[in-house]
């Protein structure tokens, strides 16, 4: 069948309002609190300054500085980084047990099966990234090797692919949510396809919502920069914290209505049982 991104729009508003409270509830437990914690707690290691960079300074030189302020923060905020991913991925998949058809679980069946599914969905995005490497990376790393120029003219087929096979498998978590699936083999060949026929489509709607969603989230920092600046210290850290924590907690929370309804939708037409291949 072919995806309807109006219907998948309309589905999604709906299923966020009828169960509004109980998405509000895990997604600030598993995305807002944490976030927020984390910028309260640690707001050095939260948002580290970057290096300055001085007028006409080399590229190579700027890039090399980058790497080391990335691989520098990465070094002191990976095991904090690691436990906020875990708690998201459990309640990523709570969240979207909330959608099953013909079931309305309580928050606390909610997050059991968020905390089943949490390894498999772990696993699952091993695999992926993975099998991105093998495909992608392992080709583009030679051929950069080889002959940069021609690393350079590979790079964009290679992100091109890379966008490809995360369309191709962004149904997973609604998989593992909503079908109960605890083999992550099965749940990415599930997810690859449902999406069968339909991977622009879906790109070119979470492209759309993700633009205009990015875009009035930055308008809201800049208020919210603008309120709280002028209120002084503590209250610009602990404003500026909060309304970074809130805007991540609403972006997973549309993300993730969003995808449920898309599994919805094309789920309609295919059953669990029929898939047995990559197509």
């Amino acid at each position: 069948m072919k995806f309807d991104m109006g219907k998948a729009w309309n589905q999604a508003t709906e299923m966020l309002g009828r169960n509004f409270g109980l998405i509000a509830t895990i997604i600030g437990l598993f995305y807002f609190l944490p976030t927020f914690a984390f910028s309260i707690l640690f707001p050095e290691l939260a948002n580290p300054e970057p290096p300055a960079t001085p007028t006409g300074a080399d590229p190579a030189d700027v890039f090399r500085n980058m790497s080391a302020f990335v691989q520098e923060s990465w070094s002191k905020t990976w095991h904090v980084n690691i436990a906020i991913t875990l708690l998201q991925y459990v309640g990523a998949i709570a969240t979207l047990a909330l959608f099953r058809r013909g079931t309305r679980p309580t928050v606390g069946e909610a997050l059991g099966t968020g905390l089943r599914g949490m390894l498999v969905y772990i696993a699952a995005g091993l695999l992926m990234a993975l099998l991105a490497g093998l495909v992608i990376g392992v080709p583009l790393g030679l051929a950069f090797a080889i002959l940069p120029a021609l690393g350079a003219i590979l790079l964009l087929p290679a992100v091109v692919a890379v966008v490809y096979i995360s369309v191709k498998f962004v149904l997973v978590p609604a998989v593992i949510a909503m079908e109960g699936e605890r083999n992550p083999v099965a749940a990415l060949k599930r997810s690859w396809r449902l999406t069968k026929g339909n991977s622009l489509r879906i790109f070119i709607f979470l492209f759309a919502i993700a633009l205009v969603a990015g875009l009035i989230a930055i308008v809201a920092n800049i208020v919210f920069s603008l309120v709280f600046s002028a209120m002084g210290e503590p209250a610009t850290s602990i404003g500026l914290a909060f309304a970074g924590s809130l805007t991540t907690a609403l972006f997973g929370a549309l993300f993730l209505v969003v995808i449920g309804a898309i599994y919805r939708q094309l789920s309609a037409a295919a059953q669990p049982e029929e898939i047995a291949t990559f197509d």
